[in-house]
Parts: structure tokens; sequence; C-alpha cells
């Protein structure tokens, strides 16, 4: 274990006897992201570069909650996965276990690097450049030591998309990478300076063409200056893009240039950019469900169309990529899973040889199978007992973790989530026409409800982003105008709608979303 390791427990165990109090602790813990919840357990977030889960890593979670009293584990926007309700007592013990399983904490939380991100199914799609995990891991490899980055004005933020669709990314991070091929060597398109919090901008471009084996170099750079020229007495105005402001966009670029020039110029190895492409691609279905057809569908004649449920499975759930493979989204609700879930999720997928996920920024696991054993992918998840097909709108709008647990919320948003999703499934359950499965689609896709002015749900960037806060002491959420993600642009309060009360809430986000889709509802037909 490492010195910083060591220090972590030990903070834990005097909390524990009492000899330091809750705000000594969280400036020991907070920066691996082991937070004190509402009711006074504990959230420790594991680091996930990518996202990527195994199912033995699925197990090894369902381990540690159950051996030390923890409540669940909960997925998030920036593919870590926290592990709920652990008892402060159990936490020093709790942290051992989890070394022993390989899970990380460092940076997890607090004024650091934070986990590093990347698009989902890197380098599998037809349109990817080429496959960024080796190089989002490589950098998180190279940072997990590197003590200056852990002890910055804020947090950084830094993030890989490896195709063209996915630039919102690389321009919404303090620092992203976007993949290109330059006379046929790989490089990264290269933004800085941006972020979706408080005041949200897109971030500058730093490199046309950055040869792909810099980002370390980059990355340590911004670092330094960071934490030579970031503002460490006002918190809300301690990001990088706040730099903006104090230097103007060029002179941002100038200062980055002068500590890029005096940056050593470490690369990765060669060994540990090997990509993961082509992705091993697992047999997902056992010879049995191959053989026989998925479970008897209902279906819904309409005007337009004719909707299995496998078939409004598949719009719903279902990707296409290269090489005849399919990206699934398997559904998780409220984006938990208790430790009893994470075992039996694991034991299903198994037998199929369905052993690596990664965590979506819906919330919910991805899972790559070749597309003709789609049929048999569907039955299986849909013969569980728990609800991975999304067969309701509850659990799977996608909401932060609320006031309840999180010490920072407003609003209970998962409360919120599930009253939207009710509501939904009231009115256009079942799925029975192509108007319908629009809107279950933008439901599904598009709505971000924050708990808080916080960006833990990426709302700016939403078509249907929603802020939480109190109206007349009432929980209530503050809509903003439409983001996207193709083209890039972040969604502004939307000054017009002010605040709408919880109650009122669902009713509202239907006729937004039916104003957005150009359909009319039979009121609109009177």
């Amino acid at each position: 274990m490492k010195e910083f390791q060591k220090n972590l427990v030990a903070a834990w165990q005097d909390y524990a006897s009492g000899k330091i109090d809750a705000k000594t602790l969280k400036g020991a813990s907070a920066g691996f992201g082991i937070y004190q919840q509402k009711d006074e357990k504990t959230m420790m977030r594991v680091r996930r570069v990518a996202g990527h889960l195994s199912t033995t890593d699925l197990r090894s979670a369902a381990k540690v909650l159950r051996q030390h009293g923890g409540d669940y584990a909960h997925l998030t926007t920036r593919q870590d996965i926290q592990l709920h309700g652990i008892p402060a007592t159990e936490v020093p013990a709790a942290l051992e276990t989890c070394e022993s399983f390989g899970f990380r904490f460092r940076g997890g939380g607090g004024d650091t690097f934070r986990n590093t991100i990347v698009s989902p199914y890197s380098g599998l799609f037809a349109d990817s450049v080429f496959d960024v995990v080796p190089y989002a891991r490589a950098l998180s490899d190279a940072f997990y030591g590197f003590d200056l980055a852990y002890g910055l004005p804020r947090k950084l933020k830094i993030a890989f998309a490896d195709r063209p669709a996915d630039a919102y990314l690389a321009q919404s991070n303090d620092l992203g990478f976007l993949a290109k091929i330059v006379d046929g060597q790989k490089c990264f398109e290269t933004y800085f300076a941006g972020g979706i919090g408080f005041k949200p901008r897109l971030g500058i471009k730093l490199f046309d063409a950055l040869p792909a084996e810099d980002c370390i170099r980059v990355a340590r750079a911004l670092t330094a200056l960071f934490n030579d020229k970031g503002c460490r007495t006002n918190r809300a105005h301690a990001r990088i893009r706040f730099l903006r402001e104090d230097f103007g966009d060029d002179g941002l670029v100038a200062l980055f240039h002068e500590y890029f020039a005096k940056t050593p110029v470490p690369r990765p190895s060669a060994v540990s950019l090997r990509s993961a492409v082509p992705v091993p691609v697992p047999r997902c279905v056992s010879p049995a469900a191959l053989a026989s057809p998925p479970p008897p569908a209902t279906t819904f004649p309409t005007s337009t169309s004719i909707l299995t449920d496998y078939e409004t499975w598949k719009s719903l759930a279902v990707t296409p990529l290269a090489n005849d493979l399919a990206a699934v989204r398997v559904f998780v609700p409220f984006g938990n899973f208790t430790a009893d879930e994470l075992e039996s999720f694991a034991a299903a997928m198994e037998p199929m040889n369905a052993t690596r996920f990664e965590i979506l920024p819906t919330l919910d696991l991805g899972l790559v199978v070749p597309a003709a054993q789609l049929p048999g992918v569907y039955a299986t998840l849909a013969a569980l007992p728990r609800d991975y097909v999304a067969k309701s709108f509850v659990g799977n709008i996608r909401t932060c973790i609320g006031c309840t647990v999180c010490k920072s919320g407003v609003t209970d948003a998962p409360t919120i989530g599930r009253k939207v999703g009710e509501y939904f499934d009231a009115k256009y359950r079942p799925i029975d026409s192509l108007e319908k499965l629009a809107v279950a689609s933008a439901l599904l896709n598009d709505v971000r409800i924050s708990g808080c002015p916080n960006s833990c749900t990426c709302q700016p960037l939403a078509k249907f982003g929603f802020a939480g806060r109190k109206l007349n002491g009432a929980d209530a959420e503050t809509a903003y105008l439409p983001g996207a993600t193709d083209p890039v642009s972040l969604g502004a309060v939307d000054a017009s709608v002010q605040v709408v009360p919880a109650d009122e809430f669902p009713a509202f986000l239907e006729q937004r979303i039916l104003h957005v889709l150009n359909i009319c509802t039979a009121n609109d037909n009177d």
C-alpha cells in the first residue's frame, strides 16, 4: 500500500475513534472520492478509466458492499462506480478490501485530476478514427503517481473521443483529445479550458494535430499551469476556464505553450499503447438461447407501424457498430445495483461469455455483441427479474443521486425522475406507434435532471436539461434551453420558463418534448 493510501486509512481510523471531526476528515478523504452522505454513512467512488468493468469487477463490488455493510453501487456520468452506504467504522477495512481488488480511489473527488473519460465503444464505430482507450489509460496511469495533480485549485477533468460525433467530450472538459489521422499518423485535435458547470464554456482549440504520444506531456503542462495560476481564494472561479477571464483566450494559449515548452517529454510506452481493438467480442449468447426465438412478443398495430417488444427494444437500446457488431445498452434502473443484483447480473452474463462492459453516460452498462445475436441477447435480458430492457420508464429517466444522499443536493432528483417515469408510463405505454417511440427515445436519451445547479448529469449539453432548486420551500427544476452534442452547443438557463414546481414537472416536460419533436397532441388538433 502506497504512503498516501496508508494516510487515508489512518484518517478514517482517527475519525472512527473520535480523534478528528468530519471537517478534518473531509480534507483528508475528499481527494479520494470518499465522502460522507447526508445519513452520515459513506460513499466511496472507484475510478474506472473509460468506464470499463468486467463481471469480476461487478462481483468484487458486491463483495465490498456485502462484507462492509454497504447499501448499493451507483454508476456515474463520469464512468466511475460509487459504493454507497458504507458505515464510517467500516471504511478503513473497506479500503483495504478495495485495494486487494485493484480498485483505485485517488483522484475520485476533491481538487484533483479526476477520472479520465472516453467516448463509448471507442474504435468500434464505422467512423471511429482509432481506439483512444490505450492513450486514456496510459495518461491515467502516469498521473496516478503525479503528486502535483492532487492539490490543485479545483478539479481537473480530461476526456478522449475517438470520432467527430463525440467531439463534444473533447470540447466540454478542462482538457480534451479528439482523434484524427494526419499524414498517416495518429494525432489529437486538442481543446482546453472548457467545462459545463458554473458559467459553462466550450474549450479553446490548443492543437490542430498533436502527435498522439504527446497527450501526457500536454496534460502535465496544463496541470503545472493550473497549479501555479488557478484561483485558490474563490472556489466559484477556480476552474481552468476562468483563467480565460484573466488572460484572454489568446493569452492563455500563449501561457500554456510556455509551460509546454519546459515540460519534460513523458510518452506512453509501446506496450501501454497496445490497442484494445479489435475488442474481443464476447460470444454473448448461449447456444440454447440462439437455438430458440425471443419470448412471445405482443404486437401493436397502428396506422404507421407494427412494433414488437423486441423491435421497440432494438430501436431504443441498440446502436450499430462496424464489422457487423452492435452496441447494446443494458438499462440499469436509477443507475443502481445492490450486492445481490450485481452478483445475479454477473451470473446471468457469464454463461454467455458476456464479461466485459463499459459504464455509459446514461448511468447504464454498454455491451458489444455480434449483431446476429441480438435476438438472443434480448431474450436473456428480458427474462431476468429486473428490468434491464426498459419495459418501464421508471428508473430510466436520468437524474443525479439527489439531496437525500448528496450533501450538495437541493432537490430529490430521483423522486422527480420516478414521477416523470410514472407519468409517461401511464400515457405512452404500450409503445404502439412511431410517435410514442420518438417520445420514448427522447425520454431515455435526451433528458437530464440535476438536483442542484451543479452539472453532475451534464444537463447543459442535453436537449432537455434541468437543474434543481427550491420554490417556496418545495422541490422545483430550472429549465435549460436545448443544448446539443452535434454540433456542440451549451444550453443556457431558459429565462422564459423560470422555475417549474416538481408536481407540474412531468406535464411540462411532456409539452416541451412534444414541441421539440413537433408532435401534435389530441388537444392540439381540436
